[in-house]
């Protein structure tokens, strides 16, 4: 097989913890994580794997239905992801496009990367359109304040109040004061969105 020629296999681990303490004396370009690994997960894996070295890429390989997994370990800092079955010759081929920069992605998982993205999009324009006083209201409403009290701090009427906040409801896609707070929260914290 040519492939193999351009690559070396240097190790091999059968836990999380075992492949870490490894990668820290071998300095991998490319680690190929097999999941569900049996000591940890793939989320504290991949994080771990990155602090320890952050140039290593590092391909997924899981079965059919692991999809939120695999994403979540994407999230994390990982660089591609496989479905099994997937024979020698396309995992060495996937570990080369990866080293040359490349990203392989399963289409399944390819396709829901894409939906979250777009689903973080809508959501930070819907806090984008939301007014600098829903916004107050919408942080207010997060500091605990009742309606009148919001009124009372902004100098405005109880309706007032309520239609910033059923502007905000609508913008933000939430049907409730404490979903509204935690999708302006989520969407504000960096890192999450």
């Amino acid at each position: 097989m040519q492939l193999e020629s351009q690559v070396l296999f240097a190790d091999y681990a059968a836990s999380g913890h075992e492949a870490l303490a490894r990668l820290a004396a071998r300095r991998a370009d490319v680690l190929l994580v097999g999941l569900p690994l049996p000591d940890m997960s793939g989320v504290e894996f991949v994080r771990t794997a990155k602090r320890a070295v952050a140039s290593c890429q590092i391909l997924l390989l899981a079965a059919a239905g692991a999809e939120e997994v695999m994403l979540a370990a994407i999230e994390a800092g990982a660089a591609g992801c496989v479905l099994e079955p997937c024979d020698a010759r396309e995992l060495v081929a996937h570990a080369l496009k990866l080293r040359a920069g490349g990203s392989p992605l399963n289409p399944l998982v390819a396709r829901r990367l894409v939906e979250r993205l777009h689903a973080r999009t809508l959501a930070h324009a819907a806090v984008a359109a939301l007014t600098a006083r829903e916004s107050d209201v919408v942080c207010l409403l997060a500091s605990g304040l009742s309606y009148s009290q919001i009124g009372d701090k902004l100098g405005v009427s109880l309706n007032t109040v309520g239609s910033h906040i059923k502007n905000a409801y609508r913008k933000l896609d939430v049907h409730s004061a404490t979903a509204a707070v935690m999708r302006a929260v989520e969407l504000q914290t960096p890192g999450k969105a």
